[in-house]
């Protein structure tokens, strides 16, 4: 009877520790391998088109000097700048200017020897501003107009001639880097129904479509030299007694600085990655493809001066108004 009992203990036992074994192993079997965390994890290196955005905000600004092989193109309005500048050499370095008073977007198409016309000179000799960079061996042209235009023929009709210009320009000197500046804002006290910031601004925006479709850099002057109210500021103002549209040196300042930041957020925005990921691409990565982030545009620091002087510039009144 003993051995019979001795028996039964030992096949319960056998059996209990069989049971044990077996349940650690189910246990086992339900957790996670360790590795499909890793695998499962999303990649911590952010696309190539996100570090470049990212590398254009923070651009330096350029130094002055690379706006030596640079010509400005403009009305009154840029006339102040290049006075600013001739003072000034650190502010736009040895950039030259092809600029004429009451110039616009119309009357620079117009032939050299059309009656009333204003176009500028260059060492002496009237020119075409779409002959600008040719004559004076710039690789770059930056263009501001529009001030002397919107009142008298309206946004839409002025836009029609800065894409002439355009064309124009680019037929002289097909390689030239463009550059199209917005137009700047007026004082607010100085608006009328015949010019205002709300007709500026439709140009402007207009202007900015157009280069982001044909390719060309805008650079939105407007917005750093005005108020919160969206007119020119004061502070900024060379004429507030008079037309309320040119810059003293403050804003000249203001102005060439914003020129260098953005050029250099432009430049290092259009310079493609040059190494490839080392990672392979999962199935999920091809199936989403590939996207691009737009650049920023930096707010400039602002340069007090304490000459506030007033450039004594008219532009053109069409008769009647």
């Amino acid at each position: 009877m003993k051995q019979w009992i001795a028996i039964l203990l030992t096949v319960l036992t056998a059996s209990a520790l069989v049971a044990c074994q077996t349940g650690k192993k189910d246990d086992k079997s339900t957790e996670a391998p360790a590795a499909t965390a890793a695998v499962t994890e999303a990649p911590t290196q952010a696309p190539a088109t996100q570090a470049a955005a990212l590398s254009a905000q923070a651009a330096a600004p350029v130094d002055a000097s690379w706006f030596d092989d640079a010509v400005f193109v403009g009305d009154s309005v840029t006339l102040a700048l290049d006075y600013a500048c001739s003072g000034d050499k650190s502010l736009l370095g040895n950039a030259q200017f092809v600029c004429a008073q009451s110039l616009g977007y119309h009357n620079a198409l117009w032939d050299l020897d059309t009656e009333g016309a204003v176009h500028p000179s260059y060492q002496g000799e009237t020119i075409l501003s779409e002959t600008a960079a040719e004559k004076t061996g710039a690789n770059k042209v930056f263009v501001m107009l529009g001030v002397n235009d919107i009142g008298t023929y309206g946004a839409d009709d002025t836009m029609e001639q800065a894409k002439q210009l355009a064309e124009r320009i680019l037929s002289h000197t097909p390689n030239i880097k463009l550059y199209f500046q917005s137009t700047t804002p007026m004082l607010a006290d100085k608006e009328s129904g015949w010019l205002n910031n709300d007709k500026i601004t439709d140009f402007n925006d207009q202007l900015k479509a157009y280069c982001e479709a044909r390719g060309y850099s805008f650079i939105d002057v407007y917005h750093q030299v005005c108020d919160d109210s969206g007119a020119l500021n004061p502070a900024y103002c060379s004429d507030p007694d008079n037309q309320g549209i040119h810059f003293n040196t403050d804003g000249c300042t203001v102005w060439a600085n914003y020129l260098k930041s953005t050029v250099a957020q432009l430049e290092a925005a259009t310079e493609a990655p040059t190494q490839a990921p080392t990672q392979a691409p999962t199935q999920a990565d091809k199936q989403a493809g590939s996207s691009s982030t737009g650049g920023s545009s930096a707010q400039a620091d602002s340069v007090s001066s304490s000459d506030n002087s007033m450039v004594e510039i008219n532009y053109y009144v069409p008769d009647g108004q």
